[in-house]
C-alpha cells in the first residue's frame, strides 16, 4: 500500500506546510522540503494542492543562484473567515476573523425593530460580501433554542453555533487562564436570566444551566433587598452546592455586588464542604466581556476545523 497517497497522512503533511508558512516568511518548494524534512516531490504535489483551494498563494520569485528564480508561496489567511456575533439588548456587535483568528473587520449594529430579522440580515450580507465565510458563533442573552440555530443557518448557508453569555464566557476564561489539560473550571456570573453558571473541562464549555431551571433545587431570590439571615444562607449555600458537585480545579466569580459582599462566606462554605480536602482556586474577575469575547472566537475557530475536515 502507497502511504504516500494517505488521506490521513497527506493532511498532516498538509498542516506541516501550512504551519511554516503560516510565520508569514514566503518560502520556495525546496525550502519547504528542507525546513519540514519532506520530500521535494511529496512538497511540490502538496503544495500544488494547497494553492488549488487557495489556503496558500504564490507572491513573488525569489534568486535561485546561477542565474535562475524560484516561486516563492505564503499561506493565505482570507482563503476562509468565520464571524462572530453577540446580541446584548437590542445591540448587535460583529466582527469577522480570518483562518488564523486574525481580527479583519467588526461592527455595531444598533437593532430597530426584529432582533432575529436583523440578524438573519447580517449573516446573509456577510455571505455576499465576504464569498469566504464558512460560518458563525453567536452569543445571545436569552435562553436561544434549536429553531433559531435551524433558520439562521437555512437563511444564511453557514453553519453555525449559538450560545449563551455564560457558555463562551466560561470557555474563554479558562484560555485565559490557560487552565490546562483536564483541569475543570465553573464559572458564576449574573445577566438578564439572573444568576447562571457554566462548567468547563478539558478547554471546553458544558452546557450552562440557569438558576431558574434547577427546578429539583432552586436558587432562593438573590434580588430581594435586605434578605433575611436565613434566606443569605441558603443563597450562599446553593452556590457552595454548585461548586462542590463540579469539583473543579477553579472557580470564577464574574464581578458582582453579591459576590464581592459574600465572598468570605462563600470561602468559609467551601471549606467547610471540602473538609481536609484542597479548596479549588477562587477568583473574582471583571473581565467579563474579554473572556466573552475570547470564547466565541474559539468556538468560531472551531467550527472552522471542522468545516476544513469535511473538505478533505
Amino acid at each position: 500500500m502507497d502511504m504516500t497517497n494517505s488521506p490521513v497522512l497527506n493532511e498532516i503533511n498538509r498542516e506541516k506546510l501550512k504551519e511554516v508558512l503560516a510565520n508569514g516568511y514566503p518560502m520556495s518548494k525546496a525550502a519547504l522540503a528542507e525546513m519540514t524534512g519532506l520530500d521535494l516531490p511529496l512538497v511540490i504535489r502538496l503544495v500544488d494542492e494547497l494553492v488549488k483551494t487557495r489556503e496558500i498563494q504564490a507572491v513573488g520569485t525569489q534568486s535561485a543562484g546561477k542565474g535562475k528564480s524560484c516561486r516563492v508561496y505564503q499561506y493565505n489567511p482570507d482563503c476562509r473567515s468565520v464571524i462572530g456575533l453577540i446580541l446584548q439588548g437590542q445591540t448587535l456587535d460583529w466582527f469577522l476573523l480570518d483562518s488564523l483568528g486574525m481580527t479583519k473587520n467588526q461592527g455595531q449594529i444598533e437593532v430597530e425593530s426584529d432582533r432575529q430579522e436583523t440578524m438573519r440580515l447580517l449573516l446573509q450580507t456577510m455571505r455576499r460580501c465576504e464569498p469566504s465565510l464558512c460560518c458563525f458563533a453567536l452569543g445571545v442573552d436569552f435562553e436561544a433554542d434549536d429553531d433559531l440555530l435551524k433558520e439562521l443557518e437555512m437563511a444564511s448557508g453557514l453553519k453555525g453555533i449559538i450560545g449563551s453569555r455564560m457558555h463562551f464566557s466560561a470557555e474563554g476564561s479558562g484560555q485565559r487562564l490557560r487552565l490546562k489539560e483536564n483541569n475543570s473550571l465553573i464559572s458564576f456570573g449574573f445577566g438578564q436570566s439572573g444568576l447562571s453558571y457554566s462548567f468547563v473541562m478539558n478547554g471546553k464549555a458544558q452546557k450552562d444551566r440557569l438558576s431558574r431551571a434547577d427546578e429539583a433545587d432552586s436558587l432562593p431570590e438573590l434580588h430581594e433587598e435586605n434578605p433575611s439571615a436565613e434566606l443569605l444562607q441558603a443563597q450562599l449555600q446553593w452556590i457552595v452546592n454548585r461548586v462542590l458537585a463540579a469539583e473543579p480545579d477553579i472557580v470564577v466569580f464574574y464581578a458582582h455586588p453579591f459576590f464581592e459582599q459574600h465572598r468570605g462566606e462563600i470561602l468559609a462554605g467551601l471549606k467547610r464542604g471540602y473538609n481536609t480536602m484542597p479548596v479549588p482556586e477562587v477568583v473574582i474577575a471583571d473581565t467579563f466581556q474579554l473572556d466573552y469575547e475570547i470564547g466565541i472566537s474559539r468556538q468560531a475557530m472551531a467550527l472552522l476545523e471542522e468545516f476544513k475536515d469535511r473538505q478533505v
